[in-house]
């Protein structure tokens, strides 16, 4: 593959992974288990540079309280561009109603229809940011030529 050909990777500036963080709606979150790690989709929201999202009792919650430190990603593609964002840091439960309150978590909307009365902010310790594009090649071009298939 020549060069011109080749897909560019721009590292993003942290402005831009907020803006990215903002305009998503749905991610995935890391957590470690006592035997290894899930991965549990969630809707979540942005406030002030930190990640807000509602979980029902479960593992995801358990997991957060005996491992807080946590990965959080999503990604888009717009037009022939596809990006991804990764948030580390820490979670945890919200238990002030002000907290809550404040958040604005209490307003946000999950696809799941299971009851979701725990509030998780996870706090970022590093965000980090990627785009892939490749001119004049459809997405799943890019796709294939970074990752085979």
């Amino acid at each position: 593959m020549s060069n011109s050909a080749s897909p560019v990777i721009e590292e993003l500036s942290e402005d831009v992974c907020w803006e990215l963080l903002d305009a998503a709606a749905v991610g995935r979150l890391a957590v470690a288990a006592d035997d290894g790690v899930d991965i549990f989709p969630v809707n979540y929201l942005v406030k002030d540079r930190v990640i807000f999202f509602r979980s029902a009792p479960g593992a995801k919650l358990m997991d957060i309280t005996e491992h807080p430190s946590v990965a959080f990603e999503t990604e888009g593609v717009h037009r022939r561009v596809r990006w991804s964002v990764v948030v580390k840091g820490q979670a945890e439960r919200l238990g002030v109603d002000a907290d809550i309150e404040e958040s604005g978590v209490l307003g946000l909307r999950s696809l799941s229809p299971r009851d979701k009365w725990n509030y998780v902010r996870i706090t970022p310790s590093a965000v980090t940011g990627r785009r892939f594009t490749a001119p004049g090649r459809s997405v799943k071009e890019i796709a294939k030529a970074l990752f085979g298939g």
